[in-house]
């Protein structure tokens, strides 16, 4: 599958189309700058033209997901919480919907889960998240995402293990604030946080902070925040999730038998340092040379033929 898969990609870096080209010259050695976004950061776009997650499978985690009002967006839900409306019968649209926006930004042809989990309960909210990750792993999901806060120590004692299942059985779990050795960590652009558990596996760049308040999104004072893109009505360090699934969905759509550790080792392996307004980013994904990468071939070499 990786050789027909491989074939296919280098016809298409020899014999591109203008599209493809055009990406490459929008984000191949550009200096970051004030009109950036995740797609020039990561090089989403030429990576879009090798795929756009067709046949892969993300669940998110969290709330107010609009499955009513936005059934389109979504493949399927399920509410994990005793008492509460399922996904569908929410009345609210925001959160979740701001995270599923995000997913299908980055994985255009994804298949979206919204997994109901959230409640300010943490013992009912960790009950809601194990079983979602255990639904995940019947349901052959892919990679699942949360991004709704740190748990304390007696919610690990829950979530650990059920993420050590969740992996073993291939899905990729990327949960924003959990220092769980097999966790897809992502992290913002910038230094590490020093209350973080560890540094972040991945740096990925995002937009400010805003909330849902009285009918109207509201943006909100954040202490990371420099001003950078305040174009978009979510994210900061929240989307960091959803954009880090969506590239996993990416990867994996390459070869759907990679299994999770595999896929962040070439997320990693094909990530690059970048300094960005001051903040110094070790690893920020690339997700042409990621999706490259994954099936052999050479993203240096095929950048240099498109050139000559």
């Amino acid at each position: 599958m990786r050789t027909a898969a491989a074939l296919f990609l280098i016809f298409g870096l020899v014999f591109g189309t203008p599209g493809f080209l055009a990406g490459q010259s929008r984000t191949s050695g550009h200096n970051p700058g004030s009109t950036d976004t995740y797609f020039t950061i990561h090089n989403i776009y030429p990576a879009h033209e090798i795929t756009q997650g067709a046949g892969t499978r993300v669940g998110i985690l969290d709330r107010s997901f609009g499955m009513d009002a936005h059934p389109e967006l979504y493949a399927g839900g399920k509410d994990f919480l005793v008492n509460t409306p399922s996904p569908a019968a929410e009345p609210e649209t925001y959160h979740g919907y701001w995270m599923a926006l995000t997913l299908r930004e980055i994985a255009p042809k994804a298949e979206i889960f919204a997994l109901g989990v959230h409640t300010q309960d943490e013992t009912a909210r960790v009950d809601a998240i194990v079983q979602a990750l255990d639904w995940a792993v019947q349901h052959k999901l892919d990679v699942v995402t949360y991004c709704a806060g740190v748990f304390s120590e007696a919610a690990r004692e829950a979530i650990d293990p059920a993420v050590d299942k969740a992996v073993e059985a291939g899905v990729v779990v990327v949960f924003v604030d959990l220092p769980h050795p097999l966790n897809l960590l992502p992290g913002s652009l910038g230094p590490t946080d020093e209350n973080r558990a560890r540094d972040p596996d991945l740096n990925i760049f995002s937009y400010d902070c805003t909330a849902f308040i009285a009918n109207q999104i509201v943006a909100l004072a954040d202490p990371d925040d420099d001003g950078i893109q305040k174009s978009r009505p979510f994210l900061g360090r929240p989307s960091a999730g959803p954009v880090t699934a969506g590239f996993v969905a990416l990867v994996r759509s390459m070869d759907p038998e990679l299994p999770p550790g595999e896929i962040k080792r070439i997320l990693r392996t094909t990530s690059r340092p970048l300094s960005y307004r001051g903040r110094l980013a070790a690893r920020v994904p690339d997700l042409f040379q990621a999706v490259t990468y994954t099936v052999g071939a050479d993203p240096e070499a095929q950048q240099g033929e498109m050139k000559d």
